[in-house]
């Protein structure tokens, strides 16, 4: 602690050079980036939804609700409380409310997720994921994390971009990865200052910290998050060399990388099993 101040040190090598980075965080900096996110619970979101949808149901005529086999809320069926057989007026009537409290639970599903900070994607092997925002995350961590990354651009004194991004993303990659990866609801999702202050971070947490430090740095270098099953990377729009892995993504053609390979990897190269996803596009994403 230096007048209240957080101080970072960290050593390691990038470019056949030895790296030492020092900078300091103010505790106000800290704390407003850790309440960014806040914990998505789904039963409660379930419980207000459902409450909702009765009401709504309730308001409509003589209907009550119930949820499809096992429980499952989001696939609920509408019935009429008569127990006389409906004219095909009334049929037609019941079948169009239950269209329409569907079109309400998904678009309140959606605002929910919003409020909260959340994001539903849709995986290539057609699971949904709900994780955070993590381009929202971004772009609201700019003014917290603006210091740091100008402090650390300075102290790594590299000659061009090319050499910035090998960099941090050394950097980002020797932070310790956090050992029960679960993106699943952001459970273990920690952001970018938190990942500093922690010393570690699942992959979607290195790959936002990893982002957020190329965005205050570099302004206008496009760039893409990757959702692979179970790992999250990051993708930039810069020149890639021979035999460096690229994925090709509305007509734009990005550089790979991986925040939290276990070793070292440069941009370009991943581990056998995530090339394999990238190679055969079997992956969601988000431009940033």
């Amino acid at each position: 602690m230096d007048n209240n101040l957080r101080t970072f040190r960290y050593q390691f090598r990038a470019l056949e050079q030895d790296i030492r980075l020092q900078f300091s965080l103010d505790p106000g900096r800290l704390q407003h980036n850790a309440n960014m996110v806040q914990t998505y619970v789904p039963q409660r979101m379930q419980q207000e939804l459902w409450r909702e949808l009765q009401l709504q149901a309730s308001q409509a005529g003589p209907y009550w609700l119930t949820p499809g086999p096992g429980g499952n809320w989001q696939h609920f069926t509408l019935h009429h409380a008569s127990a006389a057989p409906l004219s095909q007026a009334a049929m037609a009537q019941t079948e169009q409310l239950q269209q329409k409290l569907q079109q309400f639970s998904q678009q309140y599903q959606q605002q929910y997720l919003k409020r909260m900070g959340y994001q539903q994607l849709l995986l290539a092997d057609n699971r949904q994921l709900i994780t955070v925002d993590h381009p929202e995350v971004i772009q609201q961590s700019l003014a917290d994390i603006a210091g740091v990354a100008q402090t650390v651009v300075e102290q790594l004194g590299v000659a061009d971009q090319q050499q910035l991004i090998t960099s941090l993303l050394t950097w980002v990659q020797l932070i310790p990865e956090h050992p029960a990866e679960q993106r699943q609801y952001g459970v273990t999702f920690a952001p970018p200052l938190q990942v500093l202050r922690q010393h570690q971070g699942d992959s979607a947490s290195k790959t936002v910290l990893l982002a957020t430090l190329l965005r205050s740095s570099i302004p206008n270098l496009p760039l893409a998050i990757l959702y692979l099953p179970e790992r999250t990377l990051l993708a930039l729009a810069v020149p890639a060399g021979p035999g460096e892995l690229t994925v090709n993504l509305q007509g734009t053609v990005y550089l790979v990388v991986d925040p939290s390979a276990t070793e070292p990897l440069p941009p370009g190269q991943l581990s056998m099993s995530q090339k394999v996803y990238v190679l055969n596009q079997f992956l969601a994403y988000r431009l940033l």
